[in-house]
């Protein structure tokens, strides 16, 4: 008990050495550590679950504490697909890795060879952990994406802990140290010898089964006979390990480095705990495809917040080429920049957010907006949700009985699904396929000029004007996606991004005698608005 217990202060201890400093304007390029761990849903972490039985996670719970923790995050039903997306910027439908086993072809410009051609080689890069998305298995493959360094196993997982087949930059060897903690110590090694800015992609196989006791100083959960509490256990080893890590950072290497940790997708069904039976791992259930997330370190202002906007883990492909100082319009393939969120500063959120999976012939995918979420099944059967009011998916809307309102959000949702699998969307604010502007121009979106036209022209009001406590924001040409309010320094006083609709009505009683800026997202463009609140 006292080597736990020690454990516990150590780690509150490193981490406030690591985030309680100020952030400062760095002249080198951060750090970008970014942590996955298997099977880890939201069900299983501290944060993100209200279960009494959960892991104690000083070291994650230090970064939410001084970071942010997303609600809303997506990943894939399985870890191959989620490893492609987040490596590639594309869904499985541009790079055919919808599920397990996958193959993500050399020729979809990974994250790494991206950071390499747009940062002039700024980077050093590895991978260390979990491969999984070569098949058949070639130990050559991580260093074929762009990885300047590589060890790890490249299967899905471990069948033993103690004895795995580790490779290193193409050789494989019989390791029986225990994996969690040759990843770390290989991290550390690695991380100790760079002399110029890093990304590190840290996959660790824990809590992927099998499930078992980790080495008794890693975890504090006591009576771990069963599935759940060595799953539990597991969760405390990675948290350990973390510190670890950080531990082993000087203060100026831990001040400069930005952390990304994430779940690669749901919790397994054995252990599966707050969703319905047969709702996690393997299925477009949000028990199978919300992860944690959490983002803290350099760069990251805002501290100790939740953030609800939608993520879809390959957001993090553009987002770490936003932070490494690359350019973008809006993002990249499918992903869409959330680099802005880290600091509250305005920028565009997902409308909509997808994700499918491929497993045998079965083929299913689940697309939703801030309100609503539409499934389809492998056997061609939909469900809908309201996710505001039933966020585990225990009651499905009778698709018999919607309201004409709701029906119209089903067809709209199920369009932007098959844009996604067929095509590139005018509607995720990223320039992608052949379009000219962001979300305008090509073979398949609406006319750029137009749009700019339409956005000066349109007819949009907001009224009463001088605002006196409610307004209403009305749009007669088009559907409004989002509305954010600021005040006269930039600071954001209120975000509306809920379905799609023509009137928006919003309480603004507390905002009284000043001048408001609103940017008002609709499909042809934003729309920016100076109102008096007197």
């Amino acid at each position: 008990m006292l080597k736990i217990r020690y454990y516990k202060i150590a780690v509150i201890a490193t981490i406030i050495i690591l985030f309680v400093l100020p952030i400062k304007l760095q002249a080198q390029k951060p750090n970008i550590l970014l942590i996955i761990a298997d099977d880890l849903g939201t069900d299983a972490l501290n944060g993100f679950t209200n279960q009494t039985l959960k892991p104690i996670t000083p070291t994650l719970d230090s970064l939410r504490a001084m970071g942010i923790s997303f609600s809303n995050v997506w990943a894939t039903p399985v870890c191959s697909s989620t490893r492609a997306i987040i490596m590639s910027g594309k869904h499985g439908s541009k790079t055919g890795v919808f599920g397990v086993p996958g193959n993500l072809d050399t020729s979809h410009i990974s994250v790494l060879r991206m950071l390499a051609s747009e940062t002039n080689d700024a980077y050093t890069k590895a991978v260390v952990g979990k491969w999984h998305i070569s098949m058949p298995t070639n130990p050559n493959h991580p260093s074929m994406h762009g990885a300047d360094f590589y060890t790890g196993f490249m299967d899905g997982f471990p069948a033993d802990y103690y004895l795995w087949q580790q490779t290193t930059n193409g050789v494989t060897i019989t390791n029986t140290d225990y994996v969690t903690s040759v990843f770390t110590d290989s991290a550390i090694s690695w991380t100790q010898k760079q002399t110029k800015p890093w990304f590190l992609w840290l996959a660790h196989a824990a809590p992927h089964t099998p499930f078992h006791v980790p080495p008794s100083q890693m975890y504090s959960i006591s009576n771990t006979g069963n599935n759940t509490r060595q799953f539990i256990a597991m969760i405390e080893s990675i948290d350990y390990d973390i510190n670890r890590l950080f531990a082993s950072m000087s203060v100026a290497e831990r001040e400069n480095t930005l952390v990304i940790f994430i779940g690669d997708n749901g919790t397994s069904g054995s252990v599966l705990r707050d969703y319905p039976p047969m709702h996690g791992k393997s299925t477009v259930y949000e028990g199978g495809v919300r992860v944690p997330m959490i983002v803290a370190g350099s760069g990251v202002s805002r501290q100790g917040e939740r953030e609800k906007a939608l993520i879809q883990v390959l957001d993090i492909y553009a987002t770490v080429l936003e932070i490494a100082g690359v350019n973008l319009d809006g993002g990249l393939y499918n992903s869409l920049s959330f680099k802005h969120l880290l600091t509250g500063q305005p920028g565009d959120s997902r409308p909509y957010n997808y994700t499918e999976f491929k497993d045998g012939t079965g083929y299913s995918w689940a697309v939703r907006d801030n309100q609503y979420k539409l499934i389809q099944l492998a056997n061609g059967s939909q469900e809908f949700y309201d996710l505001l009011t039933d966020s585990f998916e225990y009651n499905p809307i009778d698709m018999g009985s919607v309201t004409s309102q709701q029906q119209a959000v089903i067809a709209n949702l199920a369009q932007e699904a098959n844009t996604v699998q067929t095509s590139w969307s005018c509607r995720d604010l990223i320039k992608n396929g052949d379009e000219e502007g962001i979300d305008c121009g090509g073979t398949m979106c609406s006319p750029c000029t137009n749009a700019l036209r339409e956005v000066e022209s349109q007819n949009l009001t907001i009224y009463p004007n001088p605002i006196n406590g409610k307004l209403t924001i009305r749009s007669a040409e088009d559907l409004i996606l989002s509305i954010c309010v600021f005040d006269a320094s930039g600071k954001l006083l209120l975000e509306h991004s809920e379905q799609p609709m023509r009137e928006v009505s919003l309480e603004l009683t507390d905002n009284v005698n000043q001048i408001l800026y609103f940017h008002i997202k609709t499909r042809y463009g934003t729309v920016y608005k100076r109102i008096a609140t007197w």
